[in-house]
């Protein structure tokens, strides 16, 4: 089996931060950095540039592990290191999918890939789980056939019953914004979208080294 966990982090940074002496902000910054980096040789993790995207979010932080308990244990230890004392989590999605792999080095080139990304919750109507197995593979089979007209966008969904509040989380990248714009307009269109209830809040995510984040933020 090659389930992974994922947890998406959405956080906003504290004004405090910035009242900080600039070699103490240098120092706090560069052990979050640290911290990261070590995480990055154990588990999946992308981070993501959301201010001014995002009223309320800073830093949008894409960790995938096979295992939940060791995840939920590395999220704890980068929010008490360095900067990440002076974080709050706003947003924060779990949810799992199985990558028909084990191997880190595959999941790094499945996901994550892209910089530009879409991420909403999404909960389905008790019509959309009445339906025959084989009339949903038909929905997500014309799903599939209008992506794969875009030559860099990759989708995953990411299940979450019974570990968080939706019923999946849905995740879209694209190599281009006007692609990915493209995209998502087409899908709203199509006959699966009678069957949500909800797919907000949306939130968009431009993938950055995190020395670029965190120093245009302080």
């Amino acid at each position: 089996m090659g389930v992974f966990y994922s947890i998406f982090s959405f956080v906003k940074l504290s004004t405090s931060f910035n009242y900080l002496e600039m070699n103490e902000k240098t120092i706090l910054k560069q052990e979050f950095e640290d911290s990261i980096a070590h995480c990055q040789e154990k588990i999946f993790l992308r981070t993501y540039f959301v201010s001014g995207l995002k009223e309320d979010c800073d830093i949008m932080m894409w960790r995938m592990h096979n295992s939940l308990d060791y995840l939920q244990k590395i999220c704890a230890l980068n929010m008490r290191i360095g900067i990440g004392k002076y974080m709050e989590i706003k947003y924060s999605f779990i949810g799992m999918k199985n990558f028909k792999t084990e191997n880190l080095d595959d999941l790094n080139k499945r996901a994550g890939i892209y910089p530009y990304l879409l991420l909403h919750p999404l909960n389905k109507s008790k019509e959309w789980y009445d339906l025959d197995e084989s009339e949903r593979e038909k929905f997500i089979l014309e799903r599939e056939k209008v992506l794969s007209k875009y030559n860099n966008i990759i989708e995953n969904f990411f299940i979450s019953f019974g570990i968080d509040d939706q019923d999946m989380i849905v995740v879209r990248e694209a190599l281009k914004i006007e692609d990915l714009i493209d995209a998502t307009a087409k899908l709203k269109t199509m006959k699966t979208k009678s069957y949500t209830i909800s797919d907000k809040p949306v939130f968009l995510c431009i993938g950055k080294d995190l020395r670029e984040i965190l120093d245009n933020l302080s």
